[in-house]
């Protein structure tokens, strides 16, 4: 059905264990469109130490307006798969959450997908932020969620010194930046925020957020920088309790 990558890549992804963000399931958002390259992501991140996968389809009012209910029903159809084709790699479901104007409405549904039955990872636009942050994930805490903030290195109108950021991590909200951000594929900016939030000891998880074969490509060159490889083999993420 598909080709197998027999190359051999660093294993250094052994150690986080677990990758928390990836957009694997095929043709309901902007990720993979195709089971064929699904299986191919996912045989690249076991062959570089992956041993489970959250994968975490986009839930967004206006763009993608997914039900939790049918997901379910295509993940199941994709583990099958992985089942067959790629043996000891465990697949997980969870979903990646924008906070939008129709979110509050989605979180009073309690029909969320969450990471290991607690995590919920949740996204900003890209654009600006939304006010009342801060109130928003309080109410998402008293709702029994840990709640993990996707990608903060990528929303460039907040910096490290950014008041949002702050009162989120005081807060208690989790960060977690995406592994191909510290080789550059998201740009120049993205990179240098996300080795400065690992220094600061901000970032709690990391995640491929893998969408398709340009990603894949462009995990197997992260894995290969040895900038990186230090960077997981000094720091402790929280993946490896997953």
């Amino acid at each position: 059905m598909f080709e197998l990558f027999t190359k051999k890549e660093p294993n250094i992804l052994k150690y986080l264990n677990a990758d928390v963000h990836t957009h694997l399931l095929p043709g309901v958002d902007d990720g993979v469109k195709d089971l064929e390259t699904a299986l191919s992501c996912i045989n690249e991140m076991k062959l570089n130490g992956i041993k489970k996968i959250y994968v975490t389809p986009h839930f967004q009012t206006h763009r993608f307006k997914n039900d939790e209910d049918d997901i379910r029903c295509r993940f199941d159809e994709l583990k099958k798969q992985v089942e067959a084709y790629i043996p000891g790699i465990e697949l997980q479901l969870a979903g990646e959450y924008l906070i939008d104007s129709g979110f509050e409405e989605r979180l009073q549904s309690k029909k969320l997908l969450t990471i290991n039955d607690k995590y919920l990872l949740v996204e900003f636009s890209f654009n600006q932020s939304m006010l009342g942050m801060e109130e928003l994930f309080f109410e998402m805490q008293m709702k029994g969620y840990e709640v993990i903030l996707a990608h903060p290195e990528r929303y460039l109108y907040l910096n490290k010194d950014s008041k949002l950021m702050h009162n989120l991590k005081e807060q208690g909200v989790y960060f977690q930046s995406n592994i191909m951000s510290f080789g550059g594929f998201y740009g120049s900016e993205s990179m240098k925020r996300a080795y400065q939030y690992v220094d600061n000891g901000w970032i709690n998880f990391l995640g491929t957020d893998i969408h398709g074969k340009k990603y894949r490509d462009a995990l197997v060159d992260v894995c290969k920088k040895s900038k990186f490889q230090k960077l997981l083999k000094k720091n402790t993420f929280l993946n490896n309790q997953l």
